[in-house]
């Protein structure tokens, strides 16, 4: 999570492909596997179906800050973001090490069938422990995509560089559904598992077969 976290930060920092390219291809070659999988997934728009509405993380949020639900509305109004508006007003670094990002996800996979209480006691735990810049990414996580200016092509050209494995060939490997809860890097990416569901034809393609 830390280490993912410190990607993002870098990516929302730079404009410059070449920057992000760079980072991208760092992170894919040091990070652990299980947790690539699941940052090219988020990357790719892949991410968890939430698990709280946005309602009930500002109502907890402005309970956990001590303050009025108006002026919580009215700071998120200013800043624009509910992630970074939470992340900001939460005046806490927590020192605990946090989960990685693969057991961060799948912790938030498993709050789906939970009662709000369980929902609500999981989610204040992660405010208070998590440093700031790892708090947004856990907020991004739960709320939505990562606005960042990354396309899915531009991680896949770092993906290859990291990996050794031509562009295209990534590309198409990368289409199709699939799911980090169901392969794994290596399957999906170096030594790929063929399946009827990644061979199916592009849309476009049927009216020619």
């Amino acid at each position: 999570m830390r280490r993912f976290a410190a990607l993002i930060e870098t990516l929302d920092g730079t404009n410059k492909t070449t920057k992000k390219v760079a980072a991208l291809t760092q992170y894919f070659k040091e990070a652990p596997k299980v947790d690539a999988l699941w940052a090219v997934a988020l990357l790719s728009h892949r991410r968890p179906s939430r698990p709280v509405t946005t309602t009930l993380m500002r109502t907890w949020a402005a309970e956990l800050t001590k303050l009025p639900e108006w002026l919580f509305e009215e700071s998120y109004h200013i800043v624009g973001d509910l992630a970074e508006t939470i992340a900001l007003l939460v005046q806490k670094e927590g020192t605990a090490s946090p989960p990685s990002l693969k057991d961060c996800i799948e912790e938030i996979i498993a709050l789906k069938p939970k009662t709000e209480e369980e929902k609500k006691r999981y989610i204040l735990h992660q405010w208070k422990t998590l440093s700031h810049l790892e708090r947004f990414v856990f907020n991004k996580i739960l709320t939505g995509g990562f606005r960042i200016g990354v396309s899915q092509k531009l991680m896949t050209r770092a993906l290859s560089k990291a990996v050794r494995v031509d562009e295209t060939i990534l590309a198409h490997r990368l289409m199709g559904q699939w799911s980090p809860q169901t392969t794994t890097f290596d399957q999906l990416l170096l030594h790929p598992i063929l399946k009827i569901k990644f061979l199916s034809p592009i849309p476009f393609f049927w009216h020619t077969l």
